[in-house]
């Protein structure tokens, strides 16, 4: 994975801590999720709350999210806890683009970033974006995957988090990437998300298997993605991906 974005899924260099958390928007409101690691492989969701923003607030300023979150119980008060947020779908720009295989790679951050800014209409300072090189396809070429947004929105994370006393913003990313984390890695499987509270779900990390290598044959593949989006649909859905923040926050 390559540069600006923040990165979407760059680390940042956070040390490794007893507790992570994710923060995914939920129409006005934000569901936030703890978790904490259980066993070598297991994390436990530990909080999941729900923040509202104060009668009154304009739907488009979520300024508050600073008070709301400096008021949010947490173990070792005084210490900074790594937090990642997701970036709804309707802010994103997403797509893909072929290079030779000739092109040095340092190019491609420069080549995705002008694919970004036409996207979206603006100038290449004003975008953040990461992306990704599939395999080599035929012909020698590779397909890179980019996803991206206005730079202005990461500001605006970037400010309200910097603002919360006791908390620091590891990562922003995608809320379809964090809430398929979160899937793919939770005890009991897709079925369980909604026979258990948030309070009770388990993860269990380490496994790089995709969606829909998961199952036997193409059509349970069709299944579990059916699923999955019924999941992401459902009331659970923004805990869901907080849960995925929460995980990627850890590594």
């Amino acid at each position: 994975m390559q540069q600006a974005w923040g990165r979407l899924w760059q680390k940042m260099g956070i040390r490794a801590a007893r507790q992570a958390w994710g923060l995914a928007p939920a129409g006005q409101a934000w569901a936030l999720v703890g978790v904490a690691r259980h066993e070598s492989d297991l994390w436990r969701v530990q909080v999941a709350t729900w923040l509202t923003p104060p009668a009154g607030v304009p739907v488009v300023d979520a300024s508050w999210l600073s008070q709301a979150l400096s008021d949010v119980p947490r173990p070792k008060a005084g210490t900074r806890h790594r937090l990642a947020m997701g970036m709804p779908e309707q802010n994103l720009v997403a797509g893909q683009m072929t290079c030779p295989v000739d092109v040095p790679q340092e190019t491609w951050p420069v080549e995705v970033q002008l694919e970004v800014a036409q996207a979206l209409n603006l100038p290449p300072e004003d975008v953040n974006f990461d992306f990704e090189p599939e395999a080599l396809g035929t012909g020698a070429v590779h397909q890179i995957r980019w996803v991206g947004c206005a730079r202005a929105l990461v500001v605006d994370y970037q400010r309200w988090i910097g603002a919360a006393h006791g908390w620091h913003l590891s990562c922003v990313e995608p809320e379809i990437a964090a809430a398929r984390r979160a899937a793919q890695a939770l005890v009991g499987g897709l079925p369980s998300l909604l026979q258990q509270a948030p309070q009770d779900w388990q993860f269990r990390l380490g496994s790089d298997k995709e969606s829909g290598d998961l199952h036997d044959d193409g059509m349970a593949g069709v299944h579990w993605e059916r699923v999955f989006q019924e999941a992401l649909a459902s009331p659970a859905g923004p805990r869901l991906v907080a849960s995925g923040l929460a995980l990627k926050a850890w590594t």
